[in-house]
């Protein structure tokens, strides 16, 4: 721990060492979303026939997120709510800019990526929670969520930072506008459609299809961001649950009621926010930390490598969000073993791409993603938040960070939680530095030996699963890779 500080040894260089500089801490995966009924003020009123549609996907979807433990219980509440931020209406800020500003900046934090997403409300018509749509209702819910986002962001310019959703249709000469619209607003990064490569529906990314989308974001300095959930058809969750609740209400009401089929959910893999309780052989009793094991939002990475996208496209950045980075140097270590046994035509190592393309924002941050941070690549690892989701840091970020990065040199902290995004992204450095000055925490009061009460640990194992081991199958890997392969190696073929 730092000496006392004898303020009369004061000079310019002390006032200005490392560990009087506030950290400038920037949250990679952050999300907004209106609550559902809010949207129709943003809404084309020409698509205001399809609204009943949506409020019943809304209906259904609650049942969700009631299984998933929301709201959280009062035990719950005391052990990692104790400034009552959460239980007097905090998650306000989900759609409110000033309740937003006021909890992030409590957190000491100075810029958040705005997704959609999240437990009181999702995107009309293009989310995966909707039932399955047409293209034309999807761009119809983008340009809502879109609209409220440059509201929302106009609030704290440079700070809040919207991720916009953009969606191809009619064709890519609307899409690529839209993606233009996002810059001129002031947005670094857009959200692209999450079905690609699902049946029936859009093209896998290797497919020269999408190449107005690279060229635009290459173009206008844009990232592209693979977030949790891509991949997924819409309409599955939909159709899931529809197999265990059934609309009981002959007037149109959103009662829903168990069926039998809900029997066949085993009522031991439901979570429990039970602070206490002991983790399972697995290191957690939360199927929370489960949701964000899926596979799908790797798959971009590779599907852009051996489809050229990359090599067409060389100044082109993606971010993959809110999926861990524990699963990032296996990943590659198996790419590079395939690419030097067959390169083809890829004129980088895979590992080469990942270093001139790519980041990984580290949403839920596991002890096991620090400790691959050097593998990742130092420069490649970004904090999130992932405010206001109860799988997040808040309203525990400071806490979060102690017992994750606490043991770590402060320069790769200070990298992690912020620099790097600003870099990535090319953000306004100068005012987020004035704003860390005013809301951002020293190093001494997060790197100082503090201990964190063990049950809000446990609590952050049952969000997150801070200890797990990383998740890499090698049989799962091996038949998405070769089919990825053989996809984009006939794209590629078909340009010729």
């Amino acid at each position: 721990m730092r000496a006392s500080f004898d303020v009369r040894d004061a000079d310019a260089d002390t006032l200005s060492s490392p560990e009087l500089r506030p950290l400038t801490i920037v949250s990679a995966d952050s999300h907004v979303c209106l609550p559902p009924k809010m949207y129709k003020d943003y809404l084309d009123p020409k698509y205001h026939d399809s609204w009943g549609g949506y409020l019943d996907d809304v209906a259904i979807i609650n049942k969700v997120v009631e299984l998933t433990g929301y709201p959280a219980p009062e035990d719950a509440l005391e052990i990692y709510d104790k400034r009552g931020v959460v239980s007097a209406a905090g998650e306000v800020g989900y759609f409110d800019p000033v309740w937003r500003l006021r909890q992030v900046e409590a957190e000491g934090i100075a810029a958040e990526f705005l997704h959609p997403f999240g437990p009181i409300g999702f995107v009309p018509f293009v989310d995966v929670q909707n039932s399955r749509r047409s293209h034309e209702l999807r761009v119809a819910g983008s340009h809502a969520h879109n609209r409220f986002l440059e509201d929302f962001c106009s609030e704290a310019p440079g700070r809040l930072l919207g991720v916009p959703l953009i969606y191809p249709w009619p064709d890519w000469d609307a899409g690529v506008a839209d993606i233009a619209r996002a810059r001129e607003a002031g947005f670094h990064a857009i959200f692209p459609p999450m079905m690609p490569g699902t049946p029936d529906d859009l093209p896998a990314l290797y497919d020269p299809w999408w190449d107005p989308m690279w060229a635009a974001c290459q173009d206008l300095d844009v990232v592209v961001h693979i977030h949790a959930g891509f991949g997924n058809t819409q309409g599955g969750v939909v159709e899931m649950v529809r197999g265990v609740f059934s609309r009981t209400d002959e007037t149109g009401g959103a009662d829903i009621a168990k069926q039998e089929g809900l029997s066949a959910i085993d009522p031991s893999l439901l979570p429990k926010f039970d602070p206490d309780a002991a983790p399972d052989a697995a290191g957690t009793n939360s199927f929370l930390s489960e949701l964000f094991e899926t596979f799908g939002e790797r798959r971009p990475l590779w599907q852009l490598m051996w489809g050229g996208v990359f090599d067409r496209f060389p100044k082109l950045k993606v971010a993959f969000q809110e999926i861990h980075a524990d699963w990032v140097p296996a990943t590659l270590a198996y790419l590079d073993r395939v690419h030097a046994a067959d390169p083809g035509p890829m004129k980088l190592t895979p590992t080469e791409y990942w270093q001139r393309n790519c980041a990984v924002g580290t949403s839920l941050m596991r002890y096991g993603d620090v400790a691959v941070r050097h593998e990742v690549g130092l420069d490649k690892l970004m904090f999130g938040s992932d405010f206001p989701h109860f799988e997040g840091t808040w309203p525990n970020t400071h806490d979060w960070v102690r017992i994750t990065l606490g043991s770590v040199p402060e320069v790769e902290a200070r990298a992690i939680l912020g620099e790097n995004a600003i870099d990535f992204y090319g953000l306004d450095r100068a005012l987020l530095e004035r704003t860390a000055k005013r809301v951002g925490p020293l190093p001494d009061e997060l790197f100082n030996g503090q201990p964190v009460d063990p049950k809000l640990i446990r609590h952050f194992e049952f969000r997150a699963g801070i200890n797990k081991p990383v998740n890499f199958d090698v049989d799962q890997m091996n038949q998405a890779f070769e089919e990825d392969q053989a996809g984009a190696t006939a794209a590629l073929a078909a340009r010729q």
